[in-house]
């Protein structure tokens, strides 16, 4: 299952994505990689949750291949999405409720990746946690689209404050 959203996500992609700015969103999908590469490696004995393995076991042969795969394909695609329909005008309360929508989106397939078997969740994490922090990931891009600098400001203090809240240790990246 972990190759098949990939494909499902490219297919949705394509069609729907706005392809003709996709240099504006460019830097955007770059710090949605960088963000979920520094996860993987500040978290790789720690995880807070982790991809599983479902039949694709040849193919992915590790763990860290799943998170390759996702990190370079399924993220940067639905961040395209994401992206293309962000609505541009001042309106706080449809902003809002855009990231609600996928925040609802991202939990849902998340839930769906639970009951498969796709991703478990270690050291308290739980479906309620990874809501918040779907909420807080696409308010942060929706942020770097626009302003980049505040964005990281931003992504490094909520990040901090998940280490400090779940009192993750910072040995762990000795």
């Amino acid at each position: 299952m972990q190759i098949i959203y990939p494909i499902i996500f490219l297919i949705v992609a394509l069609k729907f994505v706005k392809w003709k700015n996709f240099n504006s969103y460019y830097p955007t999908i770059l710090f949605m990689i960088v963000g979920n590469l520094v996860y993987s490696f500040l978290f790789v004995d720690y995880p807070m949750w982790r991809f599983e393995h479902t039949f694709e076991e040849e193919i992915l042969p590790t763990r860290k291949s799943i998170d390759l795969v996702k990190t370079f394909t399924s993220f940067p695609l639905l961040t395209l999405l994401f992206l293309s329909y962000l609505p541009e005008e001042k309106n706080r309360v449809k902003k809002i409720l855009y990231i609600i929508f996928w925040t609802i989106v991202f939990g849902l397939i998340e839930k769906v990746s639970r009951m498969l078997g796709m991703i478990s969740y270690h050291h308290g994490w739980n479906l309620i946690w990874s809501l918040v922090f779907d909420f807080a990931m696409f308010s942060i891009l929706a942020i770097h689209y626009k302003r980049p600098i505040l964005a990281i400001i931003i992504s490094m203090i909520f990040s901090f404050s998940l280490w400090k809240l779940f009192g993750i240790n910072f040995t762990l990246i000795e």
